[in-house]
């Protein structure tokens, strides 16, 4: 029997074209992955664009201009002007919001200020409170001139 020889070339030529029809497999592969992934994001994208037709429509009818004056026809008679008695008497009593981080990543309000340990009391429809002063500025200012003045108005 006669030995069947492969040349060096030949053997090279078809590792070449074995590696280039691999190479070209896992290309259009790849191709066709993020030919998926485009249509996904128009199909998206599509969704949204009209999410955001139907919400601006939705603001151009709650914004009409006779619904607004019908509802502060409606509303406004309602309400009052707010009394000198009803604003704070000291900006620092108002405790601070810190945000928490919990494992959820939702951020949550939680009050710093150590009284919100204590009971809760029935809040009254008028609560006693003064005008808020800033225990820094001792300086008087227009606003307190005027409260002054509309003190013996309210009582």
């Amino acid at each position: 029997m006669r030995k069947f020889k492969i040349k060096l070339s030949t053997l090279m030529t078809f590792v070449t074209a074995t590696i280039l029809g691999i190479s070209l497999f896992w290309v259009s592969q790849q191709v066709q992955q993020l030919e998926r992934e485009q249509r996904e994001l128009s199909t998206e994208i599509s969704s949204e664009q009209e999410g955001v037709r139907v919400l601006n429509a939705e603001w151009d009818y709650l914004n009409r201009p006779d619904r607004i004056e019908a509802l502060a026809a409606k509303y406004l008679e309602k309400m009052t002007p707010v009394a000198p008695d009803n604003l704070l008497v000291n900006a620092k009593s108002v405790p601070e919001p810190q945000i928490l981080q919990g494992e959820d990543e939702a951020p949550l309000l939680v009050s710093t200020d150590s009284q919100s340990e204590k009971p809760k009391e029935k809040m009254n429809a008028v609560p006693s409170a003064r005008a808020i002063v800033d225990a820094d500025d001792k300086q008087n200012s227009d606003f307190e001139a005027v409260l002054k003045d509309t003190e013996g108005d309210v009582q």
